[in-house]
């Protein structure tokens, strides 16, 4: 019997991305079969993640690697490294930053502001005081001061449309001696990311999620950067009990993440996105030419990664989380993507279809449901 079974616990089909509330993504089978050949003997935990981190950053060309449990935890821990810059006692001290001489990130208002998520507020958590500046560079400039511990900088094109450009970003704060984190962790594809950051741009570290397009477990995130940044986020983490010890990353789950991002660097992104793109089409092109909506594929996804999307833009009045409801009610439960009245990538009349974590039998339910839906007599009616 399946665990979900056995354990009354409805499975869901994946239409719409990689969100932590569902799983993230797929591992593969050759990747879990790594993390079984992992869980069946002992290693030295640091030896595991050092060599791991050392394969990684040499096929990234990038100084080194960390790897912790989501890219969560990555945001906290370099936070934390960027107050602390090595001194042992003030890393016991943690999350009480009040000893640290740096102890504020900057943040641009816009990002802080952004009603998608507040991946900002996870800077706050490792007691760092958050600093927010209006976009540009001159209030950059004016905020960078003395207790200045880094800035932060999140991307996704709904993160940056008033933003600075982040080489200027960069170059500023490089100037006046401040590191800058990116944050990534949606952002992949494509993997030469993994290397533009922090490579071509500078910055000292990029933080990417280990569960997302990496296809590892959703328990894990990379870092990858500068020395002097990620050597500190290693002496905060598990096994060290200090502010990064809840923040265990297991055997099982080192060898699966390098396993699925080896995997990762050698995939063929263009055979990978064609592949894609035809499976929206197909679902496209099996829709019921009904009146109250038309279809449409985009070439990127909502935050600008390099993966195909199809939208369906309701014209009647019908709301996505009309859809959204019918598609997720049991059985044959089936998540896509919405957007709320806040959300500036999208409008609630419109829904999304991420082919990333869908498989063969799940297309099929995908559109029959989805057809049950657009032919309901009732739903033009309703908004009439």
């Amino acid at each position: 019997m399946n665990i979900y079974d056995e354990l009354n616990v409805d499975r869901i089909i994946n239409a719409s991305d990689t969100y932590t509330r569902i799983g993230g993504s797929r591992m593969s089978r050759r990747t879990l079969e790594t993390m079984q050949e992992a869980a069946e003997s002992f290693v030295d935990i640091g030896e595991l993640s050092d060599a791991i981190c050392k394969r990684i950053a040499e096929r990234t060309g990038n100084e080194t690697a960390f790897i912790s449990s989501g890219a969560g935890a990555c945001v906290v821990l370099t936070a934390s490294a960027c107050m602390t810059r090595g001194n042992e006692e003030l890393m016991y001290q943690l999350p009480d930053a009040s000893a640290c001489p740096k102890n504020e990130i900057i943040v641009f208002a816009s990002q802080k502001n952004c009603p998608i998520l507040p991946y900002w507020h996870l800077t706050e958590l490792s007691g760092a005081s958050l600093i927010p500046v209006a976009d540009s560079i001159k209030s950059l400039q004016e905020a960078i001061g003395p207790k200045t511990a880094a800035v932060f900088f999140f991307t996704g094109t709904v993160y940056e449309w008033t933003t600075p450009d982040l080489r200027d970003v960069i170059e500023t704060a490089h100037e006046a001696g401040v590191p800058v984190i990116v944050d990534a962790a949606a952002q992949l594809p494509p993997k030469s990311l993994m290397s533009w950051y922090t490579v071509d741009l500078k910055a000292d570290a990029v933080i990417f999620s280990g569960g997302k397009f990496i296809n590892g477990p959703q328990t894990t995130g990379i870092v990858l950067g500068r020395h002097e940044i990620l050597d500190h986020c290693r002496a905060m983490a598990s096994p060290n009990v200090r502010i990064g010890r809840p923040y265990k990353v297991g055997k099982e789950e080192y060898a699966a993440f390098y396993r699925a991002c080896m995997d990762f660097l050698d995939l063929n992104e263009e055979a990978k996105y064609q592949e894609l793109k035809a499976v929206l089409e197909h679902i496209k092109a099996s829709l019921s030419e009904v009146p109250g909506y038309h279809s449409y594929i985009e070439e990127t996804g909502r935050l600008g990664q390099q993966i195909p999307m199809l939208y369906l833009q309701f014209t009647d009045g019908t709301t996505g989380k009309e859809c959204y409801d019918f598609l997720y009610s049991a059985p044959e439960r089936i998540d896509i993507g919405t957007f709320n009245r806040k959300d500036p990538t999208g409008d609630p009349c419109r829904i999304f279809i991420n082919a990333i974590n869908l498989r063969e039998p799940d297309l099929p339910i995908l559109i029959q449901k989805l057809n049950r839906f657009l032919t309901l007599p009732e739903r033009g009616r309703s908004h009439e």
